[in-house]
């Protein structure tokens, strides 16, 4: 009974230490997208990452290459923070980027170049969104424009 419980304690936090947040520090060696980038680490680990929270238009998309040159001008050969919970679907990390203590995915939403994914309830991510949209920064320059999901479901 006594071994039981420990296997089950030894379980519990090793359970825990696995849904804890991880960082990630490394140079930003290929931008993908406005929302995907490649960080190579000290080490020369490659990963790829899905920028957590936001969506940005797809490459052959209205504003797509404008949203990757963005993000490129960013943080493209910049060493970078990326703090991360887990990963996604295609293995990629999903995480927050940070440059120079800056969330570089809250600034793509500020500056128009991302929308906040469906799931993202952060209050900033939202405020930073409507005020981009009302300013009509980035993507929000045409009055039409369509979130990435409903374009990729189109085409």
């Amino acid at each position: 009974m006594r071994y039981l419980r420990v296997c089950v304690s030894a379980l519990a936090v090793f359970l825990a230490a696995g849904l804890s947040a991880a960082e990630l520090v490394g140079k930003v060696t290929k931008v993908s997208d406005g929302d995907t980038v490649w960080v190579t680490d000290k080490k020369g680990a490659r990963e790829k990452i899905r920028l957590n929270g936001i969506d940005a238009p797809e490459s052959k998309q209205p504003f797509g290459k404008e949203s990757t040159k963005m993000l490129a001008t960013k943080i493209a050969g910049k060493e970078v923070k990326v703090d991360y919970d887990g990963r996604d679907m295609y293995g990629r990390i999903l995480g927050t980027i940070y440059y120079k203590d800056k969330d570089v995915n809250l600034e793509m939403v500020a500056e128009g170049g991302a929308w906040v994914y469906y799931t993202n309830k952060d209050p900033a991510y939202l405020e930073a969104l409507n005020a981009a949209k009302e300013a009509k920064k980035g993507l929000w320059k045409d009055a039409n424009a369509l979130n990435p999901y409903e374009w990729r479901k189109r085409h």
